[in-house]
């Protein structure tokens, strides 16, 4: 049996063997990038600060609803390159920087930092919150741990296409 290979079906074949290495590379960097993001997620999760009770006026959010907001997106940019936004989502989490740097607490009205560097607004400050930090806290405790995580899903995929 002979088999003739043209220059038009050689170059297609290649087109098709170098779509499946970059189909391939995007799914190993995409559940390697999951895995370690689990990992700060796991951990923000065990650090976040949950409030004791609310007072009757308070607009805090919900006890427990920080912990509860802090997931992961993982959107694919270009070249098999994958980006993991993890932390506190909007809604739910949305004071989770105020949480891990502290702020002003101020009453009747707001109260913000002008351009001339002078507190501006109808609000006057009653007292300051101290900072909680847990976002950085948990990266730099997990930090190592998520590459491991990572280099780990990215060898057992290789070795799967090896075998």
């Amino acid at each position: 049996m002979s088999m003739r290979l043209t220059r038009e079906g050689y170059e297609n074949a290649q087109r098709k063997i170098q779509f499946l290495q970059q189909a391939v590379r995007d799914v190993a960097t995409r559940k390697a990038t999951i895995a370690a993001a689990r990992v700060l997620v796991d951990e923000e999760k065990q650090l976040a600060p949950i409030l004791d009770e609310r007072t009757a006026k308070s607009t805090a959010s919900l006890p427990g609803s920080l912990k509860e907001s802090i997931d992961l997106v993982v959107k694919k940019e270009k070249d098999s390159f994958v980006t993991a936004f993890i932390g506190p989502k909007h809604g739910k989490g949305r004071a989770a920087h105020l949480i891990e740097f502290g702020h002003r607490l101020v009453k009747g009205g707001g109260s913000r930092i002008g351009r001339s560097g002078r507190f501006e607004g109808s609000g006057h400050v009653v007292g300051h919150v101290p900072a909680h930090p847990f976002l950085r806290p948990a990266f730099d405790a997990k930090w190592q741990a998520m590459l491991a995580a990572f280099n780990e899903v990215m060898e057992q995929l290789l070795k799967g296409l090896a075998d």
